[in-house]
């Protein structure tokens, strides 16, 4: 069954200690919580670890994955990886990347190099590596006005897989289920997020606020094998509401598929 998850970034303006935060989703519909980079911070505290990974077993939540900075993960392979074992994580997702790499074929294909490298040394500790989209690697790249993401997915050639947001690939134009349909296979977890075109303020919004159709979403995501449908508003002005509202949503789409 697919299950449900908020990506923490929603609260990152609530002002509680980790553990609280993971306590105060445990009071929600969800299944589980996705970290974002700054949460390795303070992770790094055993204290804060133990805390953190206590309130999870009290509230019953999972960790779908964690999103982590590229620079981060070269340079700290393995402290990541022993906090992914502390706290019951075994994904981790790389969260954008240099837009200007997605310029050109060549950068695409770099990148994906890139990223694949560190999925392989990954996979030696038992942790998946995905890729999250914003909204710059749907630019055409060439002349024959093939898609920078679209490149980036056949050039990945199954060495690592995705998280796709399609809130953010709609935002730059892209069709949500033409995206879900690249990456059938290959995308355990789904970033079911809403937007409203033409508004950078509204990037991301509450699900039903924006354009995109959620429920057809939800549907083709565990079509293609997700695990995982995950929350998120990045823009959110009130952070609680987007919780609570995310919570009533995505229980509804849990029971759908």
């Amino acid at each position: 069954m697919v299950q449900t998850a908020i990506q923490l970034f929603t609260l990152a303006d609530v002002e509680e200690p980790l553990p609280e935060l993971v306590a105060r989703v445990g009071e929600t519909t969800f299944d589980g919580v996705e970290f974002y980079d700054a949460h390795f911070d303070a992770l790094a505290d055993e204290e804060t670890r133990t805390r953190t990974r206590t309130a999870l077993e009290d509230a019953d939540l999972e960790v779908a994955g964690a999103h982590v900075s590229i620079d981060r993960l070269e340079s700290n392979v393995e402290s990541l990886v022993s906090v992914c074992r502390d706290v019951g994580c075994s994904t981790l997702v790389i969260p954008t990347y240099e837009a200007e790499a997605f310029a050109t074929r060549e950068g695409v294909e770099a990148a994906a190099d890139r990223i694949a490298g560190l999925a392989t040394d990954l996979e030696s500790h038992d942790v998946d590596l995905l890729y999250h989209n914003h909204t710059f690697e749907f630019e055409s790249v060439g002349g024959d006005g093939e898609v920078a993401f679209e490149r980036f997915v056949d050039h990945a050639d199954g060495r690592f897989g995705f998280e796709p947001d399609v809130g953010l690939a709609t935002h730059a134009g892209y069709d949500a289920l033409s995206l879900l349909e690249q990456v059938a296979g290959a995308a355990p977890i789904v970033h079911l997020t809403d937007t409203v075109p033409d508004d950078d303020e509204k990037l991301h919004a509450d699900v039903g606020d924006g354009v995109v159709d959620i429920e057809a979403c939800a549907d083709r995501a565990a079509e293609g094998g997700a695990d995982w449908i995950v929350c998120e508003n990045g823009r959110t002005d009130d952070p609680l509401a987007s919780l609570e509202h995310g919570s009533e949503a995505f229980a509804d789409l849990r029971d759908r598929v």
